[in-house]
Formats: C-alpha cells, structure tokens, sequence
C-alpha cells in the first residue's frame, strides 16, 4: 500500500466536501484523524504562546473612561 500526503486548507467549504467525497468511495482509509489536527494545532497554538509570552500586558488595573474616550480633540 502507498501513501499519499495532502496539504490542504482544512478550513475551506470545497476542500472537505472533495475529500469527504473521496473517502465515501471506499478506495482510500485515512491514516490521519481529526485528533492528530487537533494535536498539531495545540502544538502550533502552545508554540505561538510561548512566543507572545514577552509581549504580555498586564491589563488588571485597567478602567475605561468613557468621557475620555469620547473627546476628539
């Protein structure tokens, strides 16, 4: 048996309903499910929170003036 390796946008409407489509014709099994999606987007979302992680802003003292906010002056 060989594989074959897709990149694709998962997002997109037109993508799923082809590979939906093409899985449904029982020719081809899918080595990867959606929890190895979900495990490379944690890994991918752990990543970029480490690289914010410096630009952090502490906000807890923060209180909005709305009279301030509306001059435009």
């Amino acid at each position: 048996m060989t594989n074959i390796t897709l990149e694709y946008d998962f997002n997109d409407v037109k993508t799923q309903k082809t590979l939906d489509y093409i899985l449904s014709l029982g020719l081809f099994r899918p080595v990867n499910t959606i929890a190895s999606i979900d495990e490379f987007i944690s890994e991918k979302r752990k990543k970029l929170d480490n690289d914010l992680k410096n630009y952090l802003v502490d906000l807890s003292e923060f209180k909005f003036n709305r009279d301030e906010a509306n001059i435009y002056e």
